[in-house]
């Protein structure tokens, strides 16, 4: 039996070690969206409906999205929601982009002031798509101003006052605001989808198309 005792207390540990990562693959999901989907106050309910918006402002229904301009998960998920979900529900759906700029991310912050400043000149989405599009370019600067920079002359902002809008403590403000409404709904991450307020966990971009239209089918 001792002879034996080295490789059963092997695999022992190796047993332990599967079911802990299958625990992690089987049951995070289901727990967070119950954390995460606990009952929201009216003022939260409003403030999921500001933002980056697009789409029908008198819509009963409202896509929210939090993301991280540094995030890939969420550049992956930018080109279906840019190119698909606005173009086919815009007129029917209202929109929304929420800023949740991750710490573990470097620029995220940067990137969020950028496309903030550039709301202020009206031109929130024209910045918002630029970024996401160029993630890989900025990401890993040291100061990614200078390529934001580049965008806000790209899309035709008065560079001066992005510059003061970008660094003021309106928008400054409005970031902290979007991320601590994101940590009050004990988000579990980026991106992050909710419909009405209801947490959505889209396994596929198809997903998050047909939750809109049970969505809409139940608010005619």
């Amino acid at each position: 039996m001792k002879k034996y005792l080295p490789t059963i207390l092997i695999v022992v540990a190796i047993l332990v070690i599967v079911g802990f990562i299958v625990k992690a693959l089987t049951t995070p999901d289901s727990e967070l969206a119950n954390k995460a989907n606990q009952p929201i106050t009216q003022s939260e309910t409003e403030a999921l409906r500001t933002g980056g918006t697009i789409g029908n402002a008198n819509s009963k229904v409202v896509l929210t999205e939090f993301g991280d301009y540094q995030c890939f998960a969420c550049a992956t998920w930018h080109p279906y929601i840019k190119d698909t979900i606005i173009p086919q529900y815009q007129d029917r759906v209202l929109i929304v982009f929420k800023n949740f700029p991750l710490e573990m991310h470097k620029n995220a912050q940067s990137a969020s002031q950028a496309v903030e400043g550039a709301a202020l000149q009206g031109k929130f989405w024209e910045m918002h798509n630029i970024v996401y599009d160029n993630q890989k370019n900025w990401e890993n600067e040291s100061d990614p101003n200078k390529k934001f920079e580049e965008y806000a002359r790209q899309i035709g902002l008065n560079i001066d006052q992005w510059k003061k809008d970008r660094d003021s403590a309106k928008v400054k403000d409005l970031i902290k605001a979007d991320v601590q409404l994101g940590t009050r709904l004990n988000l579990p991450g980026t991106p992050a989808f909710l419909i009405n307020g209801v947490l959505q966990q889209p396994k596929a971009f198809e997903d998050l198309k047909n939750a809109l239209d049970q969505a809409l089918a139940q608010n005619q």
